[in-house]
């Protein structure tokens, strides 16, 4: 009898390629982690190091200018033909040439070297201590067949919808809109899976989600789909374990750096001062999530600066910053309209939009808020950064290297347009760094930076609910060896199934 492992989630794939277009939040986000491999894999929650993938091992090199990893020799592509370094060197150099969403990670790579057909080399711009948990941490630095994509074109390749990949599971069925169906890869040079199908229903309402999962229907749901106003719909249920966290990453305000509307810092502050955190604590979890007004998560301590908080509310001072900037109230006491979007697969966002749209009509402007998906914020935000405000959810943990992405000069995720040379300095410090208490201290520096020239203004820390099956073992907080949440090749039975 085939064991199934089944996923309810909310969003259909739109391809299977996220070195090329990384969709966050859809089906194919979920199926990439498991018919791909990356170099390394390194957990969220509990940073305890970096945990082999494609690689076996690996050594920072001349002062953390080059990295070299050792690939597993036994590594094969699922039409047989093996995985080499050649096919990391070709992924990754061409991503970050045509500037692809799996080079996000890439920004500080000159070259990247095939020494022999399992020895692989990054070289580094400058010297980059974290740069083994970016290699890690991004979902979308997969490897992928170079001999089934070079020299054709990425935005057509068949191998987007028909993927052939590494990993332990193979893409069988994809009917859009109902279900995308993964069969395990027999002889699987890495650890075999006891799953033989992982099997993703769409259903796109959020509660209907989890009471499948409640009614044996489905084992799991995806992040951000049991949320805290959700709870209820567990309680009881004894088929299912309910994990109640603190999340590894928050929500935060950001401007369009690029808008001469913020250019002058006033009104950055302004606004600051204008977000009551009294609000956003009515939807809080204690113990679970919180309103937060730190620029990183205490959880990560090694780097955390206590002293370092947002500007309190106070909507007078804000006032008077606006009127001093030259945004004065018309005769109607508006001072303009202000668009203000975010992810719609994000808990709270909503309502967090709600809450600052009140924050910011009480000291003059209209707020105009939309939530967009993963497709239309990729095109939006990222890539015509068309926004004057976004509410910005993401993960600040295990190593701050990972916000360079968002918030240096040359991060290819730089969505609000950030370009702060302080900024920059205090990350390339902290790159050339050897020790973790060195790196740490460049960090604290970083967020005090963060807060006087107000480049963003800290919201909300999340919490994380996981809903699962006890039908099956293997998760990450049962095994010695730590995976991501979203990578089910270790899952196996439990004795009651």
């Amino acid at each position: 009898m085939s064991i199934d492992f089944v996923v309810a989630t909310p969003h259909d794939a739109v391809h299977f390629n996220d070195v090329h277009r990384n969709y966050t939040a859809t089906a194919g986000y979920l199926v990439c982690n498991n018919i791909y491999n990356r170099m390394v894999l390194t957990e969220w929650y509990n940073f305890s190091g970096s945990y082999p993938d494609l690689a076996t091992h690996w050594e920072m090199l001349d002062g953390a200018r080059r990295w070299r990893f050792h690939l597993n020799q036994a590594a094969r592509w699922q039409d047989g033909v093996p995985l080499t370094a050649h096919d990391v060197v070709y992924t990754h150099l061409h991503a970050k040439k045509m500037g692809y969403t799996g080079a996000m990670f890439l920004t500080d790579v000159a070259d990247i070297v095939a020494v022999n057909d399992h020895t692989v080399d990054y070289h580094l711009t400058g010297p980059n201590s974290g740069f083994l948990v970016q290699l890690g941490n991004f979902i979308f630095s997969h490897v992928l067949p170079r001999h089934l994509y070079e020299g054709t074109d990425w935005d057509t390749n068949p191998y987007n919808l028909k993927p052939v990949g590494s990993g332990p599971f193979r893409l069988v069925e994809w009917a859009k809109g109902e279900h995308i169906i993964l069969e395990k890869v027999e002889n699987h040079w890495g650890a075999q899976p006891e799953i033989d199908r992982l099997i993703f229903k769409i259903q796109p309402d959020r509660d209907e989600c989890v009471k499948m999962v409640v009614r044996g229907e489905a084992d799991f749901f995806p992040q951000d789909t049991l949320t805290y106003d959700r709870l209820h719909l567990v309680e009881g249920a004894d088929n299912v374990e309910v994990m109640r966290r603190k999340g590894p990453g928050m929500a935060l305000l950001d401007f369009n750096h690029g808008s001469s509307l913020w250019a002058d810092q006033r009104r950055r502050d302004a606004i600051a001062q204008a977000v009551n955190r009294a609000d956003i604590a009515k939807i809080a979890d204690p113990g679970t999530s919180f309103a937060w007004d730190h620029y990183l998560l205490a959880t990560v301590d090694w780097a955390f600066n206590p002293d370092v908080k947002a500007p309190g509310f106070d909507p007078a001072a804000a006032d008077k910053l606006l009127d001093e900037s030259g945004l004065a109230r018309d005769a109607s006491g508006q001072r303009g309209t202000l668009r203000l979007y975010y992810m719609d697969s994000f808990y709270g966002h909503r309502t967090l939009a709600a809450i600052i749209a009140r924050n910011l009509d009480a000291v003059g402007f209209k707020v105009v808020y939309e939530g967009l998906d993963s497709v239309e914020w990729s095109k939006r935000i990222r890539r015509e950064h068309d926004f004057d405000l976004i509410i910005v959810g993401g993960t600040m943990s295990p190593d701050i290297e990972i916000t360079a992405t968002k918030y240096a000069s040359n991060g290819l995720n730089n969505m609000g347009l950030h370009h702060n040379k302080d900024v920059d300095a205090a990350y390339e410090a902290a790159r050339t760094a050897v020790t973790r208490e060195e790196r740490g201290a460049h960090y604290r520096r970083l967020q005090e930076i963060w807060r006087r020239d107000c480049e963003f203004v800290p919201l909300f820390w999340y919490g994380t609910y996981f809903a699962r099956s006890k039908r099956f073992f293997g998760w990450a907080d049962q095994l010695d060896y730590s995976i991501p949440w979203w990578h089910w090749g270790r899952i196996r039975p439990t004795e009651q199934a």
